[in-house]
This record gives structure tokens, C-alpha cells and sequence, in this order.
């Protein structure tokens, strides 16, 4: 009997112990309104078929990128974030000549994207489902070389004299906009962890269509 009232008292402690930390963190998550964040992340990008003018084709790997952010609080549930991010991916192209021949080409290209969002979150507890939305800029650098190389030279206080050569290289940029689906969970006052789904739509001008790239990403970021 004894022991029964021991175990009944032990789970109310803990159902206590539980509500108590549960609304802490929930108050700790209420208090976002009026706080600059910072984030870091990583994204993966899913592979795309890009139709090119000419009759040419593109078709992406998946590939990894980063990303730096940041972020101001308007309110609990409303903020405007921005960052930029960085991708290196690998390609496979059918490019047609002006004879009407197709030549298979591989390569790696690096893009570079700004980009400013629009976030709501449904809720202000510490598991915020958000949806957001925003307007970018991104640049291409094919690395595919489109002129002669230029060579320079001088002395390197530890080296000695070095030469370094470089290659002018096709590059590109488009506007962009996407949307994206996200759930953020608050660890403590400062702390947080997102997950998200973006699709972005670049606008190119060679492109027949706007191509849509849809990114996976996790991050984890400070607010202050």
C-alpha cells in the first residue's frame, strides 16, 4: 500500500516536473518578438532538368550547399529574414551545335544567392510550424573558360617569386523568388533548430521555362 502511494507520488512529481519544463520552454519561445537571430546551414539540393534554348538540355545532381542568415522578430509570429548561401554542383549537358549535332558535356558550377523572406509562424511555443516567402538574386559561375588566361607574377615574402595564372570563365545571374515550409524548435531563450523545404524559381533568360530548384535544409541558429 505504502509503496503504491510512493509510485502515485513519484508520477505526479513527474507529470509536475514535466508541465513545469514544458511551460518554461514554451514562455522561453513566447519572447521572440523584438530579437535579432543569426543562423548557419546546410541544404541539399535536388537534382533538375533545365530546358535551354537551341534545343540544349541541363540536368543537375543533388548537391550539398551552405548558408549564413539572419533575422529580425516583429512580433511572436511574424519576421523577415535574410541570408546568402553558396552551392557547388555538378551537371550533365546535351548541347547542340550550329551544325545540329549534340555533344555530351560534364561539369561543376558554383552559385552564390541572396535572398530576403517574409516568415510566419503558426504558433509561439516551442515547436513553430512556419511558412515564408521571398524575393532573391543568384550568380552563376559556370567555370567554363571563355577567353585567354592571364598570367601574374610577384614576391612573396615567404615563397619567393610566384606566378599565378587565371582563366576568365562563362559566368550568369537571375532573379529569383521562393516559398518554403519549415518547423523551428526553441532549445532555450537563445538556441534553435529549423528544418525546411524551399522551392526557388530562377529566372533565366536562356531558360525555356523557369526552372524550380527544391532545397532541403537544416540549421540551428542563436537569437539576442
Amino acid at each position: 500500500m505504502n509503496g503504491s502511494k510512493t509510485l502515485r507520488g513519484s508520477m505526479v512529481c513527474l507529470l509536475a516536473a514535466v508541465a513545469w519544463i514544458a511551460g518554461a520552454t514554451s514562455a522561453v519561445a513566447q519572447d521572440r518578438e523584438g530579437r535579432w537571430e543569426l543562423g548557419l546551414a546546410t541544404f541539399y539540393q535536388l537534382g533538375v532538368d533545365v530546358d535551354v534554348e537551341g534545343g540544349s538540355t541541363l540536368s543537375t545532381d543533388d548537391d550539398l550547399g551552405f548558408a549564413l542568415s539572419g533575422g529580425y522578430n516583429v512580433t511572436d509570429n511574424f519576421a523577415t529574414t535574410f541570408g546568402v548561401g553558396w552551392a557547388g554542383v555538378d551537371y550533365d549537358a546535351d548541347v547542340v551545335q550550329d551544325d545540329g549535332t549534340t555533344i555530351g558535356v560534364s561539369g561543376s558550377y558554383d552559385a552564390f544567392s541572396l535572398w530576403g523572406n517574409a516568415v510566419y509562424y503558426f504558433g509561439d511555443g516551442a515547436l513553430s510550424p512556419y511558412i515564408g516567402a521571398g524575393l532573391g538574386w543568384t550568380w552563376i559561375d559556370t567555370n567554363i573558360p571563355n577567353g585567354a588566361p592571364s598570367t601574374g607574377c610577384w614576391w612573396d615574402p615567404w615563397w619567393g617569386y610566384v606566378c599565378y595564372t587565371t582563366y576568365p570563365t562563362k559566368t550568369t545571374d537571375a532573379f529569383t523568388y521562393q516559398a518554403t515550409l519549415g518547423l523551428r524548435y526553441q532549445f532555450n531563450y537563445s538556441t534553435f533548430l529549423t528544418v525546411s523545404y524551399t522551392s526557388q524559381w530562377q529566372d533565366f533568360d536562356q531558360a525555356e521555362s523557369t526552372p524550380r530548384f527544391d532545397v532541403i535544409g537544416l540549421g540551428i541558429g542563436w537569437m539576442f
